[in-house]
């Protein structure tokens, strides 16, 4: 998903994370002439809809906050309650919101400064999000109309048009087209493989006699591949050796049920495969494959890497434990230890075997395969997001803020519709 244009994501969570409630629910929000402006920062006069959607944001967080400490569902009632970072309910949801109502303002007048407009399909789309999304019961009870839905979704529009302005390739703060090609090839590479598992259909190791055939066909299938003279060849070699020993695994597999059968005393039935051969002067269709349908791509494994796909640390399992590290050795063979198009067996753990090949992930950088636009892009945002919101937030961090008091008062975040009613 695009890191920037959050609303769509911002509004499947408000569904899903609220909870159902019964009677007794607070009424619809209205907007009085007093309390239309929830805030000024910097000048900038921040609607009362755009505040209030950061505040349901904020409340979603606090009970997310409230699960990874306690590891239960939160009710309305146990968030209300609840005191966050030495603070009450009310006062953490509003200060969170006044952070996200700053980096909103951050982003309409950086924009403004950069000199930046939306695109007329970039409008069209934002249209098209407001008049899908005003109906939801979540915003308009809450007060959230339209004009400050449009608020909110060009906001997040407007947030990647300053990215690119500043980590666009070629930019003031981003890099050469070149320079984020070698940032790509030193992170991420591609494979071929095919595993051989060392259990039975039942999920029992197999007896060392089988074992000891399955690592000679492994130590085969190797030097197969690796006798091929081009790259290219090898690559395909890959392909028939897992065929032939899918055939070897699908034929043992087919013997162990029809012992297993005859054992019981029951009648075991072969499955037969019918092959229809197409008439002579029959027309046949040419389907265009994949050249590299089979191939993987991998990216190397740092801490940063695994703390972005795991932001919730927990105590993990000694059988969790053992299967990280088994992916952690495998991936700095790969980058460490498996040269280009030199095929090899690779124990990954006691009952698996890899037959792998690792590619040159350059001969496959084209616009229409992984050098595509849209995936330099997502390459750039990984990149460099990090340090745009960092920039972004020290510009919002030296506005100054001057709260409506009424407006406070008036959405304070559990007087707000944050529960959705029994059907």
């Amino acid at each position: 998903m695009n890191k920037f244009n959050k609303f769509a994501a911002a509004a499947a969570a408000f569904a899903l994370a609220v909870t159902s409630a019964g009677c007794g629910a607070p009424e619809a929000i209205t907007i009085g002439k007093g309390t239309q402006t929830a805030l000024t920062i910097d000048g900038y006069e921040v609607p009362a809809g755009v505040f209030i959607y950061n505040e349901i944001t904020a409340y979603n967080n606090a009970a997310n906050e409230l699960y990874a400490k306690n590891k239960t569902e939160p009710s309305l009632e146990d968030v209300k309650n609840a005191t966050i970072e030495d603070m009450s309910a009310t006062e953490w949801i509003q200060n969170k919101a006044v952070e996200a109502c700053k980096d909103f303002v951050a982003n309409e007048k950086e924009f403004e400064k950069i000199g930046e407009s939306l695109s007329a399909e970039e409008l069209d789309n934002i249209k098209k999000l407001v008049s899908s999304n005003s109906g939801s019961e979540m915003f308009s009870e809450n007060g959230i109309g339209e004009e400050s839905l449009r608020k909110i979704i060009e906001n997040s529009y407007k947030q990647e048009a300053i990215f690119k302005h500043y980590y666009g390739l070629g930019c003031e703060k981003g890099c050469t087209e070149d320079e984020l090609k070698e940032y790509f090839q030193d992170k991420t590479t591609r494979l071929k493989y095919f595993t051989i598992n060392l259990l039975d259909e039942n999920g029992e190791k197999y007896s060392d006699e089988e074992i000891r055939t399955l690592n000679k066909m492994a130590d085969q299938y190797v030097k197969e591949i690796n006798a091929e003279k081009t790259d290219k060849a090898k690559l395909a070699k890959i392909d028939e050796c897992e065929e032939e020993y899918n055939e070897y695994a699908a034929k043992r597999a087919e013997e162990a049920a029809k012992k297993a059968a005859e054992e019981a005393g029951e009648t075991y039935t072969t499955t037969t495969t019918t092959t229809t051969t197409a008439a002579k002067d029959a027309t046949t269709t040419t389907t265009t494959t994949d050249p590299y349908e089979k191939e993987i791509t991998m990216t190397k494994y740092t801490t940063t890497t695994a703390d972005e796909s795991n932001p919730v640390t927990t105590t993990a399992s000694a059988e969790a434990e053992a299967s990280m590290k088994a992916f952690r050795d495998y991936n700095t063979y790969v980058f460490d230890g498996l040269d280009y198009y030199k095929a090899e067996k690779y124990q990954y753990d006691e009952n698996t075997i890899y037959i792998i090949i690792k590619a040159d992930i350059k001969e496959r950088m084209t616009e229409d395969d992984l050098w595509s636009e849209e995936n330099v892009e997502a390459l750039l945002s990984e990149r460099y997001y990090s340090d745009f919101t960092d920039m972004m937030k020290s510009i919002a961090e030296g506005y100054d803020s001057n709260r409506n008091t009424s407006a406070f008062r008036k959405y304070s975040p559990f007087k707000l519709k944050l529960e959705t009613d029994k059907k």
